[in-house]
Order: structure tokens, then sequence, then C-alpha cells
């Protein structure tokens, strides 16, 4: 019998089907628990964006200023930060524009929903998820051409609705592939080595 690279796998050395063997169980270990847990990974993740978003302006109020700017400095990456365009808490900016915290919050909400109700919803129509999403793609296109400039009321409104269909449209399947994938439990793990004619048992263990 050969393993993976070619070679007879009874010439790998003992320590080479540990390592293999350890190998193979995290990776096991890991996808059954990412299968059990990976909704509860988005709730925290999504949560944890949010909280710092919140905590950033606390901090600076407070005069931890030096924690506050690393935070706020670390979530340019996912949004502009305009001044105009933000919510203030104690008279310092969030680390989030209002748009952007409303549709995590509606991401965070949507999750937090499914949770309850996973196994009996239904993915959302593609059209209405398109309704849903079409009134931030107008309000924010509007105002990035310069043919208007839009209010912190709609920003917060229509990042909201975005962020409820992307998730009302998107976790029904992610849920139904996460289903499937764990009614079959045996296709992460390799297959049984059987017995040949005339192959020892010692032989076996070498596999």
């Amino acid at each position: 019998m050969l393993s993976n690279n070619g070679l007879p796998s009874a010439s790998l050395p003992n320590w080479r089907q540990s390592l293999n063997r350890g190998v193979m169980g995290a990776f096991e270990t890991a996808a059954d628990w990412l299968l059990d847990h990976w909704l509860g990974l988005m709730n925290w993740s999504l949560g944890i964006v949010l909280l710092g978003a919140i905590v950033t302006p606390i901090l600076a109020w407070l005069g931890i200023e030096p924690l506050a700017g690393w935070i706020f400095r670390t979530y340019h990456a996912i949004c502009d930060q305009i001044p105009s365009h933000a919510l203030f808490i104690f008279g310092h900016q969030m680390a989030l524009c209002s748009r952007n915290f409303s549709l995590y919050f509606g991401l965070w909400f949507g999750t937090m929903v499914f949770r309850r109700v996973r196994h009996r919803v239904r993915p959302l129509d593609w059209r209405l998820a398109i309704l849903l999403c079409l009134p931030m793609a107008i309000d924010g296109g509007t105002q990035f051409f310069g043919w208007r400039e839009s209010t912190i009321p709609l920003r917060i409104v229509t990042g909201l609705l975005f962020g409820l269909g992307i998730i009302w449209f998107a976790l029904p399947y992610l849920q139904q592939a996460m289903d499937e994938v764990d009614q079959q439990p045996n296709a992460l793990k390799p297959p049984t080595p059987r017995t040949l004619p005339g192959q020892t048992s010692s032989a076996i263990e070498h596999v």
C-alpha cells in the first residue's frame, strides 16, 4: 500500500507516522469545533467589532488617549471615519461611522436572532434581499457622486437594512451547508486500512 507521497507506507519512519496522525487528528478536531461553533464565532467577532467602536470614545473621554487612538486607527481599515458621518459619545467620535456601525449592528443582531431559528427559517428571496440592500446603494451612491448629501438618520436606516438583508439571505444557506457536512463526519477522516490478501497485521500498523 502506498502513502500520499507515492512511497510504500511501511517505509515511513515512526515519527512521520505519529506526525501524520497528530496533524490529521488536529484537523478533525478543528473541523468539528468549527461545525459546532461557527455561528457563535460570528456572533462574537461582530460583537467585538461593535464593542470596540463604542469603547473608543469612552476611553478618550476617560483620558486613555493612547489606547483610544490605537483602536481608532485600527478601525480605519474598515471605515473612512469621516467626522460629519460619525456618531459621538461624550464629545468623542466613534471608531465606525454611523452607516458602518448600523450595518455591523444589523449583521450582529441578525446572527443573534438566527441562533434561535437556525433550523426553521428559510433563506430570504434574492429579490427581497436586493430590495433591502438597494436603499444603501442609492443613498451611498448618490452621495459618492456628489449629487446630494446624506444624513445621519438615513445612513443608520440604510446600513441596518443592508446588514439584516445580507444575514437573512446568507445564513440559512450557510447553515444548510454546515448541516450537510455534519451529516457526513467520515468525509473528513482518512479511510480505515483494509487487510489485503497476504498482508499481515504488522504491515497494516505502518499505514
